[in-house]
């Protein structure tokens, strides 16, 4: 990060398994690979000793976090392992999508005392029609029930 920077992005996969039918994602970058959660954790403890406090964990679909790591670390235990590195005082997350969000990440709100509490979850459309041409994978009232 900059000199004197509070905040910092940290990639924690790459690709995307949605295929939505608008999207060049998955054909430019590939499957959905996420890095290890060792390595992410290095990475921000790193980051803190340059005097970061902030991360904002990034991914096409960080709730699909973990699915082709072979020890099942799911995106939830990550937020946890980031939320015990000392010197972090913030996390953030960027970009969920509707279909993956889970009852744990939803917990982990009301228990991680880091995570901030605010969520980038995309309103593709309120038209099951259209959430289905789109190839979204679920429908405006499942949208509703998460939110």
């Amino acid at each position: 990060p900059p000199k004197g920077s509070l905040s910092s992005f940290v990639s924690i996969m790459q690709g995307c398994d949605n295929y939505c039918a608008y999207c060049v994602v998955p054909y430019l970058r590939g499957r959905e690979m996420s890095r290890e959660p060792e390595n992410i954790i290095d990475e921000i403890r790193k980051l803190t000793q340059c005097g970061v406090k902030e991360v904002t964990l990034l991914g096409q679909n960080v709730n699909s976090y973990g699915k082709n790591l072979e020890h099942g670390c799911d995106f939830v235990s990550l937020i946890t392992k980031v939320n015990n590195v000392e010197g972090i005082e913030r996390i953030r997350f960027t970009t969920s999508h509707p279909k993956d969000l889970s009852d744990g990440l939803i917990n982990a709100f009301a228990e991680l005392p880091k995570l901030c509490e605010h969520i980038h979850l995309p309103v593709q459309s309120g038209s099951n029609r259209i959430l289905k041409r789109m190839n979204r994978g679920y429908t405006a009232e499942e949208y509703v029930e998460k939110v």
